[in-house]
């Protein structure tokens, strides 16, 4: 009898230890690692994070003269699983969006200049190669305010 009930538990143990979770980065942690790729001008992490990177020369003139530090996550949206959209070669993706705040620093001297606030938008995609991926930045919008 002991055994049995012993068997039973370590069955269940193993059954609820062995479900499938998703181990993909949440958006809060993409976007930190995009504002590390950007101080860096890391394009490898960069376009890791991103759902339609720039290329490489487009990323080197974009960020040649700042990068964003101190970045605080103020807001993640929940993403609604039943929401699926397509993107403009018909890939299946969930959204979420997420708002932040960050510094600008200038490159040239190393202090910040600017207080940004933005809205960023990231997807996952449901089917296809880009699926495990996990969540990667599709749109952002910085609005900027002098110091």
């Amino acid at each position: 009898m002991k055994r049995t009930i012993f068997a039973f538990i370590v069955i269940a143990l193993v059954a609820v230890g062995c479900k499938k979770t998703d181990k993909t980065p949440e958006p809060a942690y993409v976007i930190t690692k995009w504002a590390r790729a950007i101080q860096d001008m890391n394009y490898q992490n960069y376009s890791r994070c991103e759902a339609y990177p720039k290329s490489e020369a487009v990323f080197r003139d974009m960020y040649r003269d700042y990068y964003l530090a101190d970045l605080m996550v103020t807001s993640v949206e929940d993403a609604n699983e039943k929401d699926v959209r397509k993107d403009q070669d018909g890939n299946p993706f969930i959204h979420r969006s997420l708002t932040f705040e960050a510094s600008a620093v200038k490159r040239a001297t190393g202090r910040p200049y600017q207080v940004v606030r933005g809205d960023a938008v990231f997807i996952k995609f449901t089917e296809g190669k880009m699926a495990a991926q996990g969540w990667l930045m599709s749109n952002r919008t910085f609005v900027t305010i002098n110091r």
